[in-house]
C-alpha cells in the first residue's frame, strides 16, 4: 500500500523478525508424553525442535507462525503444548499449516501472493485470502495508523499461508467475517458471520479464545 512509510515497515519487519526468531529457537519446554496418549485437538512437538503442530486425526498439522498460534488463542506460555518423540510423531502424516484465525490479517515482507505487490494486506475471512484494496480502505474499516493488526510474514514462509483466494476488500462501510464488533457506548460484542452480526453471550470471548483487543468499534450507521 502506497502510503505505508518506510520507518513503520522497518519498525514492523523488526517486530516480526523478533517473532519469528522466538519461534524458531523455541523458548518452551514440554514434559514429554507418549503417541498413544495423544488426543485429536492436541497441541505437540517433537524434543529438541521448537516447531509446534495441531493433531487432526491421523495427521499434524504445523503452526506455520507464532501469531498463528497466538490467533487460535493458544497460551503464550505454550503450556498446553506436549513433547512428544520424533518417532511418535513421525507416525502422524504432514497435513497442511495451520491457517490464521479468521478475522487476522497479514502481509509479506518483500513478495506477495496472487500476483499482488509486497504491500498487500490480506484478511482471512472464512478461511480465504482476501486482499484489503488500499490503505484508505484498511484505515476506514480498522482505525489501525500502527497496522498493528498486520503480520508481517517471513518471505520463505509466505507460501504457507497461500490460502484460496476470496473477493477484494473494497468497502469502507461492512467489515469482513470473522471481525469482532461492537457499538460505540455498548458492551454487547459480535462475530460477523455470513455477513451478519452474532452476539457473543457473556464469557464467550474467553470461552472461545477470542482476543478482546481486536474488537472493532463500528458507527451506528453501519448495520447487518
Amino acid at each position: 500500500m502506497s502510503n505505508l512509510k518506510s520507518s513503520l515497515a522497518r519498525a514492523l519487519t523488526t517486530v516480526t523478525s523478533v517473532a519469528t526468531i522466538l519461534w524458531s529457537v523455541g523458548v518452551f519446554s514440554a514434559a514429554p508424553v507418549s503417541a498413544a496418549t495423544l488426543n485429536n485437538g492436541d497441541l505437540v512437538k517433537a524434543a529438541g525442535s521448537s516447531a509446534v503442530y495441531l493433531i487432526q486425526g491421523t495427521a499434524k498439522r504445523v503452526f506455520p507462525h507464532l501469531n498463528v498460534y497466538l490467533s487460535w488463542g493458544y497460551p503464550s506460555n505454550f503450556s498446553t503444548v506436549k513433547a512428544v518423540s520424533s518417532a511418535d510423531l513421525a507416525q502422524y502424516t504432514e497435513g497442511d499449516p495451520v491457517p490464521f484465525r479468521d478475522g487476522y490479517m497479514f502481509r509479506g515482507t518483500a513478495s506477495g501472493l496472487g500476483g499482488r505487490s509486497a504491500t498487500a494486506v490480506y484478511v482471512v475471512a472464512n478461511g480465504l485470502r482476501r486482499a484489503v484494496k488500499s490503505g484508505e480502505v484498511y484505515q476506514a474499516l480498522y482505525n489501525d495508523p500502527n497496522w498493528a493488526r498486520v503480520t508481517w510474514v517471513p518471505d520463505d514462509l509466505l507460501t504457507k499461508f497461500n490460502y484460496a483466494e476470496g473477493a477484494v476488500v473494497e468497502s469502507t462501510t461492512s467489515h469482513p467475517d470473522g471481525t469482532l464488533v461492537k457499538y460505540a457506548g455498548a458492551d454487547q460484542v459480535y462475530l460477523l458471520s455470513g455477513g451478519k452480526k452474532r452476539a457473543l453471550g457473556t464469557g464467550a470471548l474467553a470461552a472461545n479464545r477470542y482476543n478482546a483487543a481486536l474488537v472493532v468499534t463500528l458507527a451506528a450507521t453501519e448495520t447487518y
